[in-house]
């Protein structure tokens, strides 16, 4: 995946062709995981998106965020959405997601769950945008 600041119009252009006009399953904390996205994908999902991962712990090594880069076999456009407030952290998360098979990174700055918030992530880093 290209770093932001290196994306050009056509990759952009590339990626909005893809998910234009199609049935997107949105991003399912602790219930979007890969049995789920399978059985969405099965009754017409085009376009999934994976459980929450923090960058920290999956850079880390930890087996459970591991899993949740997981993709079904019958999932057609796969995304992987990373929770940061580090932009290294963020990049080293996407080049993984993009190893595992991700087609594309969702950047989680709206959740407002407190697991995310309490660690300065998700809707927290609205709160203090220049951060």
């Amino acid at each position: 995946l290209p770093h932001p600041g290196d994306c050009d119009r056509r990759a952009m252009s590339g990626l909005s062709s893809r998910l234009s006009g199609q049935m997107v399953l949105a991003p399912l904390t602790r219930g979007g995981n890969l049995p789920f996205r399978r059985l969405c994908a099965e009754f017409g999902a085009e376009v999934t998106l994976g459980e929450m991962i923090f960058a920290r712990q999956l850079l880390k090594g930890d087996v459970i965020e591991r899993a949740r880069l997981r993709r079904a076999s019958n999932e057609q456009v796969f995304g992987v959405q990373i929770a940061t407030n580090d932009i290294e952290e963020g990049v080293g998360a996407a080049k993984l997601a993009a190893a595992a098979g991700a087609d594309w990174v969702d950047l989680n700055c709206g959740c407002p769950i407190h697991e995310a918030t309490r660690r300065g992530l998700g809707s927290a880093m609205l709160r203090q945008p220049v951060r």
